[in-house]
């Protein structure tokens, strides 16, 4: 039996406390850099067969994302990320997921920000960069007063990360169609 979703994020969270451990313990990034994730996530097509269930792609974009993830299989040097930047993505993507649930359709995760840009008669995208405009002056708001009433920085910075992707989501998908 394949493990679930939550089982695969339960064992990427183990793999980053590792790292974390690593980091705090003194050892040299390579270090914690050379463990492989892998080897504590599910088997390779057991989480392919994962990312294609949850993500509902078509089998060509879903061999298009597995490229992706595989990249060209030769081991790079890097100098380690930021371990709270990589946190962030993670919290974006979580909150991108909830959202979506609450604001997509069944169909269309990012329905809701189609369906305003039409409503009003621009390109999707643009639709998008009026919800940043939004955030921009939330902060705005903040730098002259130093307080918010609805919402607070830190929420109103992630949303404005949000935004700014799937402003370049919509922007590629228009471009590409």
């Amino acid at each position: 039996m394949s493990p679930s979703i939550a089982e695969a994020n339960e064992a990427l969270r183990t793999a980053v406390q590792q790292r974390r451990e690593a980091q705090a313990a003194g050892k040299p990034h390579e270090a914690w850099y050379a463990e492989r994730v892998a080897e504590t996530l599910p088997e390779r097509h057991i989480a392919a067969d994962m990312l294609h269930d949850a993500t509902r792609l078509a089998d060509d974009e879903f061999d298009e994302a597995i490229e992706r993830l595989r990249g060209d299989g030769i081991q790079h040097e890097q100098r380690p990320g930021s371990l709270p930047f990589l946190e962030l993505l993670e919290e974006l993507r979580t909150l991108h997921l909830s959202k979506s649930q609450d604001y997509g359709s069944e169909s269309d995760p990012l329905a809701n920000i189609r369906q305003g840009a039409e409503f009003v008669g621009i390109e999707a995208w643009r639709g998008c960069m009026v919800r940043v405009a939004d955030k921009v002056q939330r902060l705005r708001t903040y730098c002259r007063t130093g307080r918010l009433v609805h919402e607070g920085v830190r929420d109103t910075l992630l949303d404005l990360a949000a935004y700014s992707l799937l402003a370049i989501v919509l922007f590629d998908e228009g471009r590409d169609a």
